[in-house]
């Protein structure tokens, strides 16, 4: 089970891809597309991301733009492009720890208390929901397997009044991941995270993710 870690707002960390899901579906279609993208996502080592925030509380909506940099199971760098009174704040885990850094304390601590939903909005972290949960579905738009998108959708164990289900829009031809979004009890949007990019087994060097002692 993996252990959910506190995040800045532009939160990002990668946890090893592994395990099979079980999934609802409607035909052969949805099963092939799924088995596609599991194999995609099963040897992903590592990527890069930029990805647009939108976080909606009860009668507000903030929306930040992050980069993403992650390597293997444990490590992973965020870093907010906007807006700008943050920008260049970053959180960075190396397995062991999870360090925000260039932030400022109010800041800090709006990055930390969102962060058990945000966390669900990375695409390696919202797999091994899907992974393990007992209700997924899959549901395939386009006229032919190379064309339109693929739904998947998990609960979330635990779950709260804040978390209750999550998707993930994924491209049928590029496998990237479209768009994440995590709702709460009540079928409302809490979450969702836009992928503007997506390098799949992107070159990421190791010193991105040191840490002062």
């Amino acid at each position: 089970m993996p252990k959910c870690r506190p995040f800045v707002l532009a939160l990002m960390i990668i946890l090893c891809l592994s395990g099979c899901a079980s999934h609802v579906g409607t035909g052969d279609r949805e099963a092939g597309i799924y088995e596609k993208i599991h194999h995609h996502y099963r040897k992903m080592k590592s990527y890069s991301a930029r990805v647009r925030l939108t976080v909606k509380g009860n009668k507000t909506e903030n929306v930040y733009e992050t980069e993403q940099y992650v390597k293997g199971d444990t490590k992973s760098l965020v870093r907010v492009i906007s807006p700008e009174d943050i920008r260049g704040t970053e959180t960075v885990t190396n397995g062991e720890k999870t360090m925000v850094r260039k932030g400022t304390s109010d800041a800090n601590a709006l990055f930390v208390s969102s962060g058990e939903i945000m966390d669900i909005c990375l695409a390696s972290t919202f797999f091994q929901y899907y992974y393990r949960s007992e209700e997924t579905a899959v549901s395939v738009s386009g006229k032919t397997d190379d064309s339109g998108t693929t739904l998947l959708e998990t609960e979330l164990m635990p779950m709260s009044a804040d978390r209750k289900k999550a998707t993930m829009l994924v491209d049928n031809k590029t496998l990237a991941p479209k768009t994440i979004t995590v709702y709460d009890a009540g079928g409302n949007i809490v979450v969702m995270a836009e992928f503007l990019s997506f390098v799949y087994n992107d070159t990421v060097d190791d010193k991105m993710f040191e840490m002062e002692s």
